[in-house]
């Protein structure tokens, strides 16, 4: 079973900067947007941004963080040594649960892909 450890996590605005900053890879969807850059580690890390644009309630925004966390947990030995922003667009709260799940994993595929080479 993995986990989703602070360490795994951007906590700070200055990472989330140097993310949205120096941008190396892109993959995105129709229901989401990740932005990646390689780190100093040998482990992924993750940070969520889900605006009330993209869903107005804090139910929904909370049900799609979630979602991504567990689809994060179970991906992120094949990401390597990445800061990823995950991002989601409007309308994402409409979606259900296997469509969100489905939607990561090409989004999780397509930065291993991309990325592979930084």
């Amino acid at each position: 079973m993995t986990r989703f450890p602070r360490q795994a996590r951007l906590t700070e605005p200055a990472e989330f900067k140097r993310v949205f900053d120096g941008c190396r890879c892109k993959a995105s969807d129709r229901w989401f947007t990740a932005l990646a850059i390689p780190n100093d580690r040998e482990y992924p890390r993750l940070g969520l941004v889900v605006s009330r644009k993209a869903a107005r309630r804090a139910v929904a925004r909370n049900r799609i963080k979630r979602q991504v966390r567990e689809s994060f947990r179970n991906t992120q030995a094949r990401l390597g040594g990445l800061d990823i922003v995950v991002i989601g667009r409007f309308g994402i709260d409409q979606q259900d649960n296997m469509a969100l799940a489905q939607a990561l994993e090409n989004i999780w595929t397509r930065l291993i892909k991309k990325c592979a080479g930084s």
